[in-house]
Order: C-alpha cells, then sequence, then structure tokens
C-alpha cells in the first residue's frame, strides 16, 4: 500500500461492510471551519454566564452532526473527574427533534424523547429520578414507562426535575429547526421560548444544531435572542482564494483514506466535487460513501468518476439547496451585522457635546413654535363701519320697470 495511505492496512482484507463502515463512521476529516465551530462551542460550554441558549447554525450538509458527536465525546471525557464524585451526573445528552406524518412538530413526543434521553442507565440504578408527577414509572426490567394520557404540563415538570437531577453540562438538540413547524393555535416562539425558560430555570446550557431556518428566532423572539450565542458553521466559497485551497486539501484527504486497493484521483476532479456538493463537506461525505459502496460492489479496485457521476446531486437538486443556502447566508449576515451602521446609530462617529450645550427638547420646541407665530402673516385690522370690498352693480337690472 503507498505510504500517503491514511487507514489501516489490514482493512484491505476485511469485508465490504467493515471497510465502508470505516469510511462512513470511524473516519471524519477535520477542517477549518468545523475546528472554529468546535473551539466556540467548547469556550461557551466551560463558560456559558447567563446565555443559556447556543444555537449552531450552517447549510444542510455542513457538518453539523458531527460537531455534535465531537461535542458528546468531549464533554463524557471532560466530566471523568466529576464522575468519581457525582454518581447520579449524566454529562450530556442528545435528542433529535423529529415531525409528524403531516409535517408538524409534537411537544408531547418531544418532550417524551427528552426524558428517554436523560432515563439513567443500569450503572445509576441507585441514583433514580424523582419526577414529581403521575404517569412516568419502571417496568420490571428498570425502563422509563411514559403513559399515554399524560398531560404536556406534567411533561414539562418531569423534564426540568430530570435536568436539575442529572445536571449535564449541556442538552444537545439535534434538527432543532423542527421545532418552529408548530401547528395552528400555536405561535411560532411558543417551543423555544419555553426552551429558554426551562435552561434558566434549571441553569443548564442547551445547544440546538439546526439550518438556517432557526434564524427566524432572530426576527420574531427579541428576549430569545439576546439570552443566546450564534455560532456558524459556512460551507467554502469558490470565489475566496482560501476556501479553494482549503477544498482541494479537504479533497486530498478524501481520497487517502478510501480503503480501496488504489487510491482514487479526486483531486484532479475537485471542481467537479465542489459544483455538486456546494462546498459542504458533510455532502461531499455521504456522496464518496455512497460512490465507495458501489464501488465495492462491483469489486473495482477504486472509486472511478463514473461512480462518482452516477451518485451525484443533479443540478436541479443543486441548485434549490443553493437558492435556500444563500437566503440564509444573507440572514446570518444580517446577525452580524454592519459595525459602521451600529457605530453611527450609537453616536460613536460624531464628536462628543457636553451635555450643557445641548438644548432642551422642550425648549426647542417652545422656540419653534414662537417663531412660527411671529412669522405668520398677520390680518390687516379694518375701521369700525368699514365694510369689506366686494363689486357693485352697475347699470339698471334688466326686469326693472
Amino acid at each position: 500500500m503507498p505510504q500517503n495511505r491514511e487507514f489501516p492496512e489490514e482493512l484491505l482484507n476485511q469485508s465490504k461492510d467493515e471497510r465502508l463502515n470505516f469510511f462512513k463512521n470511524e473516519y471524519f476529516i477535520p477542517h477549518p471551519h468545523l475546528d472554529n465551530a468546535f473551539t466556540s462551542l467548547k469556550r461557551h460550554i466551560q463558560c456559558c454566564g447567563d446565555s443559556r441558549i447556543v444555537l449552531i447554525t450552517g447549510p444542510t450538509g455542513v457538518g453539523k452532526t458531527t460537531l455534535l458527536e465531537l461535542t458528546k465525546n468531549w464533554v463524557n471525557e471532560m466530566a471523568l473527574p466529576t464522575l468519581e464524585v457525582d454518581k447520579g451526573c449524566i454529562p450530556v445528552a442528545d435528542v433529535e427533534v423529529t415531525l409528524q406524518k403531516s409535517g408538524i412538530f409534537n411537544p408531547k413526543d418531544y418532550l417524551k424523547r427528552c426524558l428517554y434521553a436523560l432515563h439513567e442507565p443500569k450503572n445509576l440504578i441507585e441514583h433514580k429520578i424523582n419526577y414529581g408527577v403521575r404517569g412516568i414509572s419502571r417496568n420490571e426490567k428498570g425502563e422509563i414507562v411514559i403513559e399515554p394520557k399524560i398531560i404536556e404540563t406534567e411533561l414539562g415538570w418531569a423534564l426540568e426535575q430530570a435536568l436539575k437531577q442529572r445536571h449535564p453540562h449541556i442538552f444537545l438538540i439535534d434538527e432543532a429547526h423542527h421545532l418552529l413547524s408548530v401547528g395552528s393555535g400555536r405561535k411560532l416562539t411558543d417551543v423555544p421560548e419555553a426552551i429558554k425558560s426551562l435552561a434558566n430555570r434549571t441553569k443548564i446550557l442547551h445547544g440546538l444544531f439546526g439550518t438556517y431556518e432557526l434564524l427566524t428566532l432572530q426576527d420574531i423572539g427579541d428576549q430569545l435572542s439576546r439570552r443566546s450565542v450564534y455560532i456558524h458553521i459556512p460551507r467554502y466559497r469558490a470565489e475566496f482564494i482560501e476556501d479553494i485551497q482549503i477544498w482541494q486539501s479537504i479533497v486530498w484527504s478524501f481520497q487517502q483514506h478510501i480503503p480501496t486497493h488504489e487510491e482514487p484521483d479526486f483531486l484532479s476532479h475537485w471542481k467537479y466535487l465542489y459544483e455538486r456538493s456546494l462546498g459542504c463537506v458533510g455532502i461531499l461525505k455521504n456522496w464518496a460513501s455512497n460512490a465507495l459502496g458501489d464501488a465495492l460492489n462491483d469489486n473495482a479496485k477504486t472509486i472511478t468518476l463514473k461512480h462518482l457521476e452516477q451518485r451525484a446531486l443533479s443540478v436541479g437538486q443543486c441548485q434549490n439547496i443553493l437558492k435556500t443556502i444563500t437566503q440564509g447566508e444573507k440572514r446570518y449576515s444580517y446577525i452580524e451585522g454592519d459595525l459602521n451602521q451600529l457605530q453611527t446609530k450609537l453616536g460613536l462617529k460624531d464628536k462628543p457635546q457636553y451635555r450643557a450645550n445641548l438644548k432642551s427638547p422642550t425648549s426647542d420646541g417652545a422656540e419653534a413654535a414662537q417663531e412660527q407665530e411671529t412669522t405668520k402673516p398677520q390680518k390687516s385690522r379694518k375701521s369700525a363701519g368699514q365694510r369689506n370690498p366686494k363689486r357693485d352693480p352697475v347699470g339698471v337690472p334688466k326686469n326693472a320697470e
């Protein structure tokens, strides 16, 4: 095997499934945008202050789920000393927000999933959670059982108790943009505001991972926005030389980690790979995994351009995804804002003055009214008995006799 291949050599003698699993699940490529987001998230987990909502957003297929898994591994490792003292702690828990068949978010289902995520494993059986409500029990195997008739408010109370007693460093919510797919009778901010309130009451940091749809909360929820921190994972953009160079290094790393007998030539096709993945590493990873599966099933020595072409997104799919991405990028640029505009509105661009030298709004208004009164044209006074000017009739009326 050539020296530049980046996988265990014995992998080539293993089954197709094991080789595919290595590339799909065991290998991930670190890259600058992911590293920057991970660094920011770790810093906030270590010290979040009163900002207990962190929104991790970016395009579809950019690597948000990869960041979530990295975060879980890091928190579990960081919390090892704590677990020696606090046996009942669950350092990190995560839940994926799902939608009903109708495409509507179900709050009760979400709360149940959160409770299952915080349910104690067997090694914590001596540190059971007291949920404080009826309708939640355990069966003979120690598994949590939630009665169907339990109401939403009771589930919310039980979740609050679970978070307080397990006190994770962070509670992770994947596909969080689905929280906004509410049915009639609910406001768009109902569920996110409830999560913010829950985070404040329990003092537990909540991490919401989702697409740019999450940024809708910036427009409609000022309180939620003020208490939140935004972490952006952008795509790589071909209009920037630095991004092209990084993308080429990512493509090069991918071809080195493909467990085939011959190394594929991805680098020669980097433009094509960029075009059909829109600069999103997650889309590229999924695409390469599917192409690898086809190559292994064909007993091919490597992934060919044909394998890539038959698994690529169509042009129409790419155009639709790109349209959504560019709209989201514009919305995020609004959140970052215009520094010069902010400084102007705050008065930082003008030369400061002493307050005493400024006229009060009241005096300015009085002076303006007085000035208007003095400039108003005055009506001329008439002498007593003087009639208004008018045209008198001339001649004799036509019917006069």
